[in-house]
């Protein structure tokens, strides 16, 4: 049966949250512009990083865990931006690297206390990393815990102090932040503008593997089976986290 991700990489979507929205508030944030070189971590397949790169016109590299993903990006035929099967916790790019490091909605599927420190090694002086994370906005129970990591493959946010906690051990500074509850209309709205163009060639390649895949048809009924078993208070258990800081 097929995993969480790989779901996703057979469709080719790309899922954060806040969508469109929060990756703006982010390079804002990050000061990106067309003179700096931008790492995303977890560019899944492509469609984020895609955006960065046209909306601030910066050199974009893209790197995640899985092939398909990859594989999935380089189809995009954006030639000038470069997609690489890279582990968030062993990046393989030299010490000062980028200017900036964006990860939205990965970090949170990581040992933080591995990631974040890679994250500023390949960051130069006064370079920014920017976080957009799953972020829990009351203590979660133990079954939403649970849940939470079995339903999507190893999801294990923390709550707004843990984030800065970790950002802060890992050397970041001048921290900026900014977390609330997810608006389900906001964040609908966030992934069609996010996907745009796609949308028909996702919704194609979803409808193609459920029909002729059998394993990808009963990963999908397995996903909405264990949805019907959501413990009480998930979705009001977490919100939309972003967190940036300075490498000094």
């Amino acid at each position: 049966m097929y995993g969480y991700f790989e779901i996703q990489s057979r469709i080719g979507i790309t899922k954060h949250m806040g969508g469109l929205t929060a990756t703006r508030r982010l390079l804002e944030r990050c000061h990106i512009d067309d003179t700096k070189c931008v790492l995303v971590v977890g560019s899944g397949s492509g469609v984020s990083a895609i955006k960065i790169a046209q909306l601030t016109q910066s050199r974009v590299v893209g790197i995640d865990l899985s092939d398909a993903m990859i594989k999935c990006a380089k189809e995009q035929l954006a030639s000038d931006i470069e997609f690489i099967v890279g582990d968030a916790e062993d990046i393989q790019f030299p010490d000062n690297t980028f200017d900036a490091v964006l990860s939205e909605s990965v970090t949170a599927f990581t040992d933080r206390e591995k990631s974040l420190p890679e994250y500023s090694r390949v960051l130069k002086r006064g370079g920014y990393l920017g976080l957009n994370e799953v972020t829990w906005l009351v203590s979660p129970t133990a079954e939403i815990i649970k849940y939470a990591l079995t339903v999507t493959e190893g999801l294990n946010p923390t709550d707004q102090d843990g984030w800065v906690a970790s950002m802060q051990r890992a050397g970041f500074t001048e921290l900026s932040v900014e977390a609330g509850p997810l608006k389900k209309f906001e964040q609908f709205i966030g992934e069609l503008r996010m996907n745009g163009p796609q949308i028909p060639k996702v919704f194609s390649s979803f409808f193609s593997a459920y029909l002729s895949d059998r394993e990808y048809r009963k990963s999908i009924h397995h996903l909405a089976r264990a949805s019907l078993k959501m413990p009480r208070g998930f979705l009001q258990a977490f919100g939309c986290g972003l967190y940036v800081g300075k490498k000094e």
